[in-house]
């Protein structure tokens, strides 16, 4: 089976690209630099000679994606868009005026929406027959769409252009919060401390109470993050078809004033296959690594 990885040197994509060679699959990396020494030296050392088997390749999704992509593919990831770091930042400077977007607004949406849309488009016709997109978790949307409308809303356009290309059935979409790539990571870490597991249960209590609903700002800052293992496992789980997630709703805030206006709601809802936050792409994590034993026993 041959799957692309677009974003493939890049932090996820380079863990994405490790499970998938672990699966037996052939691998391609497709990146604007194109080259294997763009990964860190840690990341070259794991499991010895993994990226021997992967394919680096060079390209922009944003310009012409159909060029890195082979006419056997069988499944294409993304990995593309603004990095993490800026996912839970919040200031003013989303907004220029009133309800016009600043010009970073306007970057981040076009960094993250048009790339991907023109690829999932060059991936369709390609024949590729699933598209995993990796976004970001509802709750850091609600928590921070506001402050930063032109890249939440990027993502989700994104992932909707992508749902419309593949269908419900071809198309999944991963939401984590914070991507870590070790256990010893001091986010890892606090996450699970008394102090840290307290505060998420006062932050919920107080939620409760409050007439306008839960502080996702404070609740997404304070989501334990996924560890990049569990989240390649996942999604290399999805695009080898060894592993299915059911559709859902995936629900998270509005991003523009138009929402609010033309649809006079605070909630947008879109039906798709979606695995959001850490707990559930950990338990699809183990639920892939399962059906890759069994699959090797057999």
């Amino acid at each position: 089976m041959h799957v692309a990885v677009f974003g493939g040197s890049g932090f996820v994509g380079t863990f994405v690209c490790r499970a998938l060679v672990g699966c037996g699959c052939v691998v391609s990396s497709v990146s604007r630099s194109g080259d294997e020494a763009s990964l860190g030296s840690s990341m070259r050392r794991l499991d010895g000679e993994w990226t021997s088997q992967v394919q680096w390749l060079k390209g922009d999704a944003a310009t012409d994606p159909a060029a890195a992509l082979a006419d056997d593919v069988d499944a294409v990831v993304s990995c593309i868009g603004s990095p993490g770091a800026q996912l839970l930042y919040a200031d003013a400077n989303g907004w220029a005026s009133g309800w016009t977007w600043s010009q970073r607004s306007e970057c981040q949406y076009a960094d993250n929406f048009l790339p991907n849309a023109r690829l999932a488009a060059a991936a369709k016709a390609a024949g590729a027959q699933r598209f995993v997109y990796v976004g970001v978790s509802s709750e850091a949307e609600w928590g921070f769409g506001g402050p930063n409308p032109g890249l939440y809303t990027g993502k989700r356009s994104a992932a909707l252009a992508a749902l419309e290309e593949f269908g419900p059935q071809q198309f999944t979409y991963f939401g984590p919060a914070r991507v870590v790539g070790s256990k010893e990571n001091w986010r890892a870490r606090a996450a699970n401390s008394r102090f840290i597991n307290g505060l998420r249960a006062l932050v919920d209590v107080i939620g409760d109470w409050r007439s306008f609903g839960p502080d996702y700002t404070t609740k997404a800052r304070l989501a334990p993050p996924v560890l990049a293992t569990d989240l390649a496992l996942a999604i290399a789980g999805v695009a080898t078809g060894r592993v299915e997630v059911e559709e859902s709703v995936r629900r998270a805030g509005v991003t523009t004033f138009s929402q609010v206006r033309e649809r006079d709601q605070y909630e947008i809802a879109d039906t798709m296959r979606h695995v959001d936050g850490t707990e559930a792409i950990v338990a699809l994590a183990r639920e892939a690594q399962a059906a890759m034993e069994g699959a090797y026993a057999a």
